[in-house]
């Protein structure tokens, strides 16, 4: 079997070497069908060639090489837009326009459905319904044309996969203010999709618990990204969160007085700090303990500070000792 794929995959390679076939690599952008439905061409844009039309034929093979999206979904799913492999015959190219542009279309021969799979709809406030393609652990939110407005993605530790945790942003939101910009954009092909990510990573460990940094960047043009993160404990054994609260021996209205006790601060800087201070932003390391500031949240640094606390010994005695990073 070996054998035969790769007397295959030679002789594809020895006629797109005559230039009469070509193999191309790309994402489904657009499908085209005729009177009757049946599909008819698909637009894609390719990794080499820019964006290219293909055309179907009842001589064009189409085959499931991975992913979730079947033939038959392919064939008869116009909210289908995979990945794809195409094998294509060069001779056959010619030109037609698409969204008020000219690209070359070829005839394709075989078609490799490689995955990507328009699961979704989001409706906005105005009524516009944006496609949602999982492809690769993301979210791309689209509009009808193939627009992307805003890419999603989320990345968990291994070790909460089963803990539902909240974002920390408003998606709904996102998307509201990332369709305002793109309608406020002069050449809509200059719009630039607005990106948000939200990691889950491990930071600290102990006895009982282990610790962990929910960070979420977000980026809405090409020279503006900011990220915010929060501190999370989790037993070990359940996976159930535990308030940070429980954490310390001393009252919760004292946690961030002591804490910031141990930091080397102006009066000034000290006396700020307490009244922005929130639990929350509290993050375990394994010798010491970081204290966010968002942007905004202190009048002498409206860009936001970190804090980074590192008297071990005095960490540890505002702890419980199952509490104590190891």
């Amino acid at each position: 079997m070996k054998r035969l794929i790769t007397l295959l995959l030679f002789g594809l390679l020895a006629l797109s070497g005559c230039g009469r076939e070509m193999w191309l690599k790309g994402e489904v952008i657009g499908r085209e069908t005729n009177e009757n439905g049946n599909l008819t061409a698909i637009v894609t844009e390719t990794e080499s060639h820019g964006i290219v039309r293909f055309l179907l034929t009842e001589d064009t093979t189409v085959d499931q090489l991975n992913g979730e999206i079947t033939v038959e979904d392919f064939l008869t799913n116009d909210a289908v837009y995979p990945a794809v492999s195409i094998y294509a015959d060069a001779n056959t190219k010619t030109f037609g326009s698409y969204e008020g542009e000219e690209i070359p279309a070829y005839t394709a021969i075989l078609i490799h459905l490689e995955g990507g799979y328009k699961t979704n709809t989001k409706v906005l406030a105005d009524g516009t319904t944006l496609h949602i393609v999982e492809k690769e652990g993301e979210n791309r939110y689209e509009l009808e044309d193939g627009t992307l407005l805003l890419t999603e993605s989320v990345s968990i530790d291994s070790a909460l996969k089963n803990v539902e945790l909240e974002p920390l942003y408003d998606l709904s939101e996102l998307l509201e203010t990332a369709y305002a910009a793109y309608k406020e954009t002069e050449n809509p092909s200059d719009f630039y999709p607005y990106s948000v990510s939200q990691t889950i990573s491990l930071t600290a460990s102990s006895e009982k618990l282990q610790y962990y940094e929910i960070e979420v960047q977000l980026s809405t043009d090409r020279n503006s990204t900011t990220s915010n993160s929060i501190g999370l404990a989790v037993d070990r054994e359940t996976t159930i969160p535990i308030p940070t609260t429980k954490l310390f021996t001393c009252p919760a209205e004292e946690i961030g007085t002591r804490l910031l006790a141990l930091a080397n601060l102006s009066d000034a800087d000290r006396a700020d700090m307490e009244s922005a201070f929130q639990l929350e932003n509290l993050i375990f390391f394994g010798d010491s303990i970081r204290i966010k500031f968002p942007e905004n949240s202190l009048s002498s640094y409206p860009e936001g500070r970190i804090v980074d606390i590192e008297d071990t010994e005095g960490i540890h005695a505002l702890l419980h000792d199952w509490a104590i990073p190891e």
